[in-house]
């Protein structure tokens, strides 16, 4: 006798989800303590801005500086840091925003 199971991938991911929040987030708050020792130090904003932020199952490391995404994926005549992205991809795989030229 077989037994029949079917599985539902979008139950499945949110319960995936749901269960590794709290890993996610120790993970999150490594690397943005990474992200904190590499940053550059001009008036400290950058740096200083960088922290965890959690939302249900979301976990996300930002940056409160205003001019954080400037710093970090450059501009036309200012160099990416990738402070944030760099950290990140050292735990992990990133497929967000890359720097200009890149």
């Amino acid at each position: 006798m077989g037994i029949r199971v079917t599985l539902y991938r979008a139950e499945l991911l949110a319960e995936a989800r749901r269960i590794s929040t709290d890993r996610r987030v120790e993970i999150a708050h490594e690397a943005a303590g990474d992200a904190v020792g590499d940053a550059p130090v001009l008036t400290g904003e950058y740096r200083d801005g960088i922290s965890v932020e959690t939302d249900g199952d979301r976990v996300s490391i930002v940056d409160s500086d205003p001019d954080a995404i400037y710093k970090e994926f450059g501009t036309s005549d200012t160099p990416a840091h990738m402070t944030l992205v760099n950290a990140a991809s050292r735990y992990g795989r990133y497929t967000g925003w890359q720097a200009r030229g890149r």
